[in-house]
Order: C-alpha cells, then sequence, then structure tokens
C-alpha cells in the first residue's frame, strides 16, 4: 500500500494542503525545512526525513498548516520507513486527530486504522477504516480507507499457536470486501484509486474463479489509466491470457495480445505474447474456414 499513500501525498500537495507544497506560509524557515523533509521522504531517507520533521514539529512558530505538515510527516515516516516504527507512528497518527482540521482527523483515522491492522487489531482499524468512510464520504483518505479495509478483509489470517500456518479468510470475509469495493466504485467511479480497486476486485475474482468478472474489471482499471507502465502491460497481458485460455473469448484475446505486442515490444513477455497473437488468429481463421 505505499503506492496508494505516495499517492495521496502527491494529491494533498497538489491541493495545498500542508506546507511545502506551493506557495508557502507562516514561515520560510519552516517551509524550507518542511519541504526538504517531504523531498527526503519521497528519496526514501527516512532518517532526514524524520530530521526535518522532527525539527519543525518542536517549533514554537509554527502555523497550523505547518504543524500539520510536520506531524503528518513524522507519522507517514515512521509508519512507512524501511523498519516501521509502529508504536511512533501511532503517537503521531493520534496527535493529528487532536489538530483542528477536518484534514488531520481523516488523516488520523486512516492511519490509526492501518496501525490497528498492522500490529494484529484487525477489527479495531477496521472500525476506524468504517468510521472513516462513513464520516468523509467525499474524501480521497477514504478511497484509500476502502482499499485497506478490503486488503484487510483479503487477507490470510495467521492459526493461533502454530508458527508459518495461515487460513485462507471465509467466503463472508472475501464478500464484505467485494462489496466495501464495489460500492465505492458505484459511488465514485472515478475516484484517483479506481484503477488499484479494480485491480483488487479481479484479483479476488480470479481466486473465486470467476473469470468473466475477473476480466471485465482488469478492463476497468487499464481504461480508468494505470501510470506504472509495468503494471499496465500485466494487465494486458492478464486480459489476453484470461479471456484466451479461460473465457475462450479469442477476440477479446486477440485484441489484448495485440496491444501488448504493439506497445511492449522490449519486455521479457513480448516473444510469449507475439506467438499467443499468432495462435490466436490462426484459430480463428481454422474456425472461420
Amino acid at each position: 500500500m505505499r503506492a496508494t499513500r505516495s499517492l495521496l501525498l502527491l494529491l494533498l500537495c497538489s491541493a495545498g494542503l500542508f506546507a511545502g507544497c506551493g506557495r508557502g506560509v507562516g514561515s520560510g524557515g519552516l517551509d524550507a525545512l518542511l519541504e526538504e523533509g517531504w523531498r527526503a521522504y519521497s528519496k526514501g531517507d527516512f532518517g532526514g526525513a524524520i530530521n526535518c520533521f522532527r525539527a519543525a514539529d518542536n517549533s514554537s512558530d509554527a502555523t497550523p498548516e505547518q504543524a500539520f505538515s510536520a506531524v503528518l510527516g513524522l507519522a507517514t515516516t515512521h509508519h512507512f520507513q524501511a523498519n516501521p516504527d509502529l508504536a511512533r507512528a501511532r503517537d503521531c497518527y493520534g496527535r493529528l486527530g487532536l489538530l483542528d482540521t477536518d484534514a488531520a482527523r481523516r488523516q488520523s483515522l486512516l492511519g490509526l486504522g492501518q496501525v490497528d491492522v498492522a500490529e494484529g487489531k484487525t477489527l479495531e482499524g477496521q472500525s476506524r477504516l468504517v468510521k472513516l468512510i462513513g464520516d468523509y464520504p467525499d474524501s480521497v483518505e477514504a478511497d484509500e480507507a476502502v482499499i485497506h479495509l478490503a486488503d484487510s478483509l483479503f487477507r490470510p489470517s495467521y492459526v493461533e499457536g502454530k508458527p508459518g500456518d495461515f487460513k485462507l479468510p471465509g467466503e463472508n470475509l472475501i464478500r464484505r470486501g467485494l462489496n466495501a469495493l464495489e460500492g465505492r466504485l458505484k459511488a465514485r467511479p472515478h475516484n484517483p484509486l479506481a484503477a488499484a480497486m479494480h485491480m483488487m476486485l479481479a484479483n479476488a475474482y480470479v481466486q473465486m474463479e470467476d473469470f468473466e468478472q475477473a476480466v471485465a474489471h482488469l478492463v476497468a482499471a487499464e481504461e480508468e489509466g494505470i501510470a506504472v507502465v509495468k503494471t499496465r502491460g500485466t494487465v494486458l497481458w492478464r486480459i489476453a491470457r484470461i479471456a484466451e485460455k479461460e473465457l475462450g473469448d479469442r477476440d477479446l484475446a486477440e485484441a489484448y495480445y495485440e496491444r501488448y505486442v504493439e506497445e511492449f515490444g522490449r519486455t521479457t513477455l513480448f516473444y510469449r505474447a507475439l506467438k499467443s497473437l499468432e495462435r490466436v488468429r490462426a484459430l480463428k481463421e481454422d474456425t472461420g474456414a
């Protein structure tokens, strides 16, 4: 989910919701410090990011916007660094909830919900995520909360007393996850995380061997737009393979093999896609004859 967190921070930045993005507010020195912290975070320099955010957090001159940026930066960095410090992340997310802005409260619920799930407090985490979705239904944080909620429902659980053993979620949990994602897409069909939601649904339907639904969601994900080129190539390949092997839909398979061949000539799957395209076309010709 680090990818969704990166998207969320980009959205916040573009909206000007925290200092260090766009026009500065308050002290120019603090703005520069916060900007440096977010830049370090984006580069994976988590130690440098924490130093910057901590210095800004300790400043007595911070504006409310700068205080929000500093605490959010600390929470996010502690949470998503290579070795997460969940205790400190929880503390910072809790502090966000005490700030007098809806943006801070949304981030608090989202972060605390994720930390709860990561610490094995799944029901508590799900409750926070559901509250966020209910209280702020039109927010991008609620979009992200739906993804984390569904992921917590789809996730295998460890068997108590049997280290290394786990069990797959039951049908009721899977259905709850599907309902959460599909309900969100119905309410906000083109939200910023719609493509990710469609891909999650496709994976779940593949596991259920409902290949028609899986392909429909993969096609929808690709139509929404997938920024990561490698992921988009994988989606095109999966559509073609499922269409050919599971659905027997040679027209759809041909269309997506062809797109893959045209757009991804330098990948390891190119030759297989080319041969698959030739095979499908030959089968269609034989059937037509």
